[in-house]
């Protein structure tokens, strides 16, 4: 359900420009020059200085900032319930659409109630077109929380990092963190330096 639309073309080199640029008083094209003529070594070098000391709980320097990635997501009301908190992203949703269907818990899945929890899905689907009819978009109230839509989101790396430390660690709800980790595995291989470090607070 998370597809990386597009990134920030050459992130990397952009973000350690902008490191560079933090600290020198040069333009940001010599900074990109300097960028360019390193080492694969130097760049690791350059950015583990910016990690250097960030713990757990401390936000990114602000120039992982002018680096950006949007997706598509496909979520349940569960997980957009708690994704939309994070206002330093944009969020563009859809309606709730029954046709996505619904997230299934692990749990439903572990006691054997498959099929009962589709069922209930299924009745409440029925119950939601007949209540379209007449009240339009108030029928989404009749929805569950395991009911989906689609949304995409536009998120700079600084903001990709606090989402990462709260959503994937292990302590978070099932839902949001599969989400969490599937949007850093995506970033991290649009922008391996750039997301060295992401991941929960129980695995920095």
């Amino acid at each position: 359900g998370v597809t990386l639309l597009d990134s920030t073309p050459d992130a990397d080199r952009k973000l350690l420009a902008a490191l560079l640029y933090r600290v020198s008083n040069t333009s940001f094209e010599v900074c990109r020059r300097k960028v360019k003529v390193m080492t694969d070594k130097e760049r690791l070098k350059l950015v583990k200085i910016a990690f250097e000391r960030a713990e757990l709980y401390d936000a990114m320097l602000r120039e992982f900032e002018h680096v950006v990635l949007t997706y598509e997501l496909v979520c349940s009301a569960s997980c957009f319930a708690q994704l939309k908190r994070h206002r330093m992203a944009t969020l563009t949703c859809q309606r709730y659409d029954p046709g996505l269907g619904a997230t299934v818990p692990p749990s439903i899945e572990a006691i054997g109630e498959m099929s009962a929890f589709q069922e209930n899905i299924a009745r409440t689907n029925d119950i939601f077109y007949n209540l379209k009819k007449d009240i339009g978009q108030a029928a989404e109230y009749v929805l569950t929380n395991a009911h989906r839509r689609r949304a995409l989101l536009r998120i700079n790396a600084r903001e990709l990092y606090h989402i990462s430390r709260l959503r994937e660690d292990q302590t978070a709800q099932w839902d949001i963190r599969q989400l969490a980790r599937c949007l850093a595995d995506q970033a991290k291989k649009a922008m391996p330096l750039t997301c060295l470090l992401l991941g929960g607070k129980d695995a920095y």
